[in-house]
């Protein structure tokens, strides 16, 4: 992006501004025109200046074209004109001046609407523009920027430069060609007038902006200190949790009031300053028609200046302070948006950047080749050594295992040969080639690199896996003709400089996968879970996913059959104590007493007990069925019963998730609850908060898994009564959200596993659910939805950062991303994900039978799981060897190893460190 503000909106928009410049051109005449007409009205129909010697009557609108001498001086009768009395005349010019006034206006709107929409395409263009550059930043680079303060340069302090845009060189000739026209026209009529109004709008160019520097300073300021906030607010809900637990929120809150404080300051400042000069441009403004009616008058009564004269101008000076007024805000603005702009760009400029795409489609390396590293070396941003000069060579395809443990040199071995560290010494050679001069793409296809950090982006588990197959540009369709919607789109996107390619289109590389379309990716998807061990995890994602319609054709009848098969199973052996089915005329002891009083499922994902508590209708029946009191007395005798159980307990004890009722035990609360329920006055009612939180409580019980007894069977039928009464009242609003249970149908809302089993699982018993799901996922199976359940699993949301997945499905997805897409160069840290593995050697066996024909560098701190692997290059500290070799000193030099077979018989290796 070009440094120069104006350079850019110029090169970016040149024929825009220039069409709404000729516009502009246009409407002068018709302003000029404004301007007589009144003049015209009171000397020539007021006081009958055009009637004199007796006239009667008089021409308007007698028009005619005259050409310069220099065209030949030829004269064109466009209109003969028309006969009108005085009161015609009267009425004539008032109607023109009228037309006038709404031809002017609608000059100014549609002046207005291009300046608005080339300001809006301009501010697209130039957000796009800053998202591209921040795409060419090193790896390094970016995490080293803070996304609060990106994400507010981007979303904020760029759309007042994109309001300026439109203005920039259209607004000062708009606002100038008004001005210029009525200060002519007040010269026109009296060279004293006009003189008095040139020293007073002088003195308003030359003056405000002068005092307006100090408001510029005051705005710089504030703008940095904004950012700051930004910034600074952003890594404190990153640490959120952690500065809780820590108890440091009254710090950290006086932190935030400090600069909270700082940036009142600068914005008192800048208002004092605002007004103070807005105070002197108003009074300089204001004074000038005092001048005029003195002046004016003056020269009225000599003679020298006619009535009509004297009005014209000073109806011309009504439209003369306005652009002067709106021309120095102009001014302000193009001096506060242009050091916005160098601000941003400067913040978007780094030292050095990375090429996205070469000029050749990116391909694959050949099958046989060489990695070299060269000296190799890197530093931390304060000198430290993380990796000293290291040298190696070797032939590939081969498998290495980096052994160490985190942190040291291996990391930062990885981070350089996976393009996430691009500031280091020496030289990395692939074929060759020098790794730092590959495209961001061309990298892309030839390498893999799976950290230990994870970062994962909103969306489904599919969609992260699939990221690094998104890279196939689908084409603009040419053979069949685009609709008016999406023509408009694309037009659009080329104006703002954006890319046309549609982002709902499919992008997915299935040749980079080894696939020959969409058919086979689910199956692929699942071969790779398998071999990463986490397939079953998958699985029960799928399990707990909701079944929305509309639901593909027979799947409902899938469903319900593998509901039957479960009860068969189920009945036919000894396992029929393990699950109570859902009865609409008994009471479910495993379901919550809000989940047995709807008896349904909800659309909207919300929970029953909120649905009681939160929805009108709800309450209602809480209240009809006369349950609010026991429900309350059942919460309050299980707040006393857990404040005295966990009495001393920490918080985040194992049996504080069992007895979650429905939300995170929070024992603080709960003593809170215990001393409000300690100073009621047992004769008067419960505070209808303190109710509301008790039967909240009261609604999440479960007798066999929280065994207070607190549920009788009176309470029981009381419950079936009011479901019955629940379902047969239900307003229609309502009854939309619920879908209820129903034997011989799909319950919507509800997951796949309550379809199935229709029922819950018994607490207390050993294995339950291990045995009741082995049979559920073979009746599944048999009905034909086993890979439904891994596409629903796939299509699980991940959440924010990943916050609803498992920590081995967010450990998973950095490897699997670094798979799918079949790089000639794997770099995979394999650390937290082999810890929670139940098998890591076999796993670490699938990944190398799965890679053969690649180059595989694994980061392991157990070398145990590098049993297979012939090249092992160990790490203590920043320093690397191989087996049987000492470490490299940081003063020492380079050490010739013997050549190293290479699995499956492929070219040998040597390495020197």
């Amino acid at each position: 992006m070009d440094r120069s503000l104006f350079r850019y909106i110029w090169q970016k928009s040149r024929a825009e501004q220039i069409f709404v410049l000729l516009i502009i051109l246009v409407s002068i005449p018709f302003n000029w025109a404004s301007f007589d007409v009144p003049k015209r009205i009171v000397n020539d129909a007021i006081q009958g200046g055009a009637f004199k010697d007796g006239r009667a009557t008089t021409t308007v609108f007698d028009w005619s074209l005259t050409l310069p001498d220099l065209l030949g001086g030829a004269s064109f009768r466009i209109s003969d004109g028309i006969q009108v009395s005085q009161l015609g005349l009267l009425l004539a010019l008032s109607f023109y001046f009228l037309a006038l006034v709404l031809i002017n206006g609608a000059f100014k709107y549609v002046v207005n609407l291009r300046k608005g929409i080339l300001g809006e395409r301009m501010l697209r263009r130039m957000r796009y523009d800053l998202f591209g550059q921040l795409m060419r930043f090193r790896p390094e680079d970016i995490r080293s920027a803070k996304p609060a303060e990106v994400a507010s340069m981007i979303k904020d302090e760029v759309e007042p430069i994109g309001g300026f845009v439109g203005d920039a060189f259209i607004q000062p000739a708009f606002l100038l060609s008004q001005a210029l026209t009525a200060l002519a026209f007040i010269m026109m009529q009296s060279i004293w007038l006009g003189s008095i109004a040139l020293v007073i709008v002088m003195a308003q160019a030359i003056i405000i902006p002068i005092l307006r520097r100090e408001q510029l300073r005051l705005g710089r300021e504030r703008q940095l200190a904004s950012r700051q906030l930004a910034g600074r607010i952003g890594e404190i809900v990153d640490a959120g949790p952690t500065i809780q637990g820590h108890g440091a929120t009254a710090f950290i809150q006086a932190d935030i009031a400090s600069r909270l404080g700082k940036l009142f300051d600068i914005r008192y400042a800048l208002y004092k300053r605002k007004f103070a000069v807005k105070f002197l441009n108003n009074l300089l403004a204001q004074i000038t028609p005092f001048f005029f009616y003195a002046v004016g008058g003056f020269f009225a009564l000599q003679g020298r200046l006619d009535i009509g004269q004297l009005v014209a101008v000073i109806a011309a000076y009504r439209d003369l302070p306005p652009p002067i007024k709106e021309l120095i805000d102009w001014d302000q603005q193009r001096n506060d948006v242009t050091i916005k702009y160098e601000q941003v760009i400067a913040q978007f400029s780094p030292r050095e950047s990375v090429a996205l795409e070469d000029r050749e489609e990116p391909s694959h390396l050949p099958e046989t080749g060489t990695i070299r590293f060269d000296k190799v070396e890197m530093s931390d941003n304060r000198g430290r050594p993380l990796l000293l000069p290291f040298s190696f060579s070797m032939e590939r395809p081969a498998r290495v295992a980096l052994i160490g443990p985190q942190g040291s040199g291996r990391d930062a071995l990885a981070r350089i040969l996976g393009r996430q560290n691009m500031a280091y010494g020496g030289r990395v050679l692939i074929d060759g080639q020098p790794l730092d001069g590959f495209s961001v793409a061309r990298a892309s296809h030839l390498i893999g690199y799976a950290g230990s950090e994870v970062e994962l982006i909103n969306g489904s588990l599919r969609d992260n896996i699939l990221l690094p197959l998104r890279r196939r540009r689908p084409s603009l369709p040419t053979d069949r003709k685009l609709d008016l919607a999406e023509h408009r789109r694309v037009i659009e996107a080329l104006r703002a400089g954006n890319t046309p390619l549609p982002f709902e289109a499919d992008w997915t590389d299935y040749e980079g996968a080894g696939l020959d379309g969409d058919g086979a990716l689910d199956a692929h998807l699942v071969a790779l879970l398998t071999m990463l061990q986490c397939a079953d995890e998958v699985y029960e994602l799928g399990l707990d996913a909701k079944v929305m319609a509309p639901l593909s054709e027979g799947a409902a009848e899938r469903i319900v059959e593998a509901r039957r098969v479960v009860a068969q199973e189920i009945a036919q052996s000894d396992l029929g104590g393990l699950i109570e089915p859902f009865d609409p005329d008994r009471y479910n002891a495993n379901a919550t007493i809000a989940e047995n009083l709807v008896f349904g499922a909800l659309r909207s994902g919300l929970r029953p007990a909120d649905l009681l508590l939160d929805n009108p209708y709800g309450r209602s029946v809480l209240q009809a069925e006369a349950l609010e009191e026991p429900l309350a007395e059942i919460g309050g005798r299980i707040v006393t019963t857990l404040v005295e159980v966990f009495s001393g307990m920490p918080q985040g004890h194992v049996l504080f998730e069992r007895y979650g009722f429905g939300g995170g035990l929070d024992l603080e609360r709960l003593n809170e609850l215990s001393e409000e329920l300690a100073r009621h006055d047992m004769r008067g009612p419960l505070d209808p908060a303190l109710q509301r939180e008790l039967i909240g409580l009261a609604l999440g019980y479960v007798e066999p898994k929280h065994r207070l007894g607190l549920l009788d069977p009176a309470l029981r039928r009381r419950v079936l009564r009011a479901r019955e009464t629940f379902r047969v009242y239900l307003p229609g609003e309502t009854a939309e959200e619920i879908e209820f249970y129903d034997p011989e149908g799909v319950i919507h809302g509800a997951s796949v596993r309550d379809n199935v089993l229709f029922g819950r699982i018994g607490f207390g018993i050993a294995d339950a659910g291990a045995k009741i799901g082995a049979i559920a996922r073979a009746a599944i199976a048999r009905a034909g939805l086993e890979g439904s359940a891994y596409r629903l699993g796939l299509n699980t949301d991940v959440g924010l950062r990943g916050r609803y997945m498992p920590m081995r499905l967010r450990q998973m997805v950095p490897i699997a991303q670094a798979l799918i897409k079949r790089p000639d160069i794997l770099v995979l840290d394999l650390d937290g994900f082999l810890a929670s593995s139940p098998d890591p050697d076999g796993l670490v066996g699938n990944l190398l039978d799965h890679c053969a024909r690649q180059t595989v560098f694994l980061l392991l701190t157990d070398a145990s799981h590098a049993a297979d692997i012939e090249c092992e290059i160990v790490f203590d500290g920043a320093a690397g060897r191989l087996p049987g070799e000492d470490a490299v000193e940081e003063s020492g030099g380079a050490e010739t190893l013997p050549p190293l077979p290479v699995p499956g018989g492929g070219l040998p290796m040597e390495a020197r460190t």
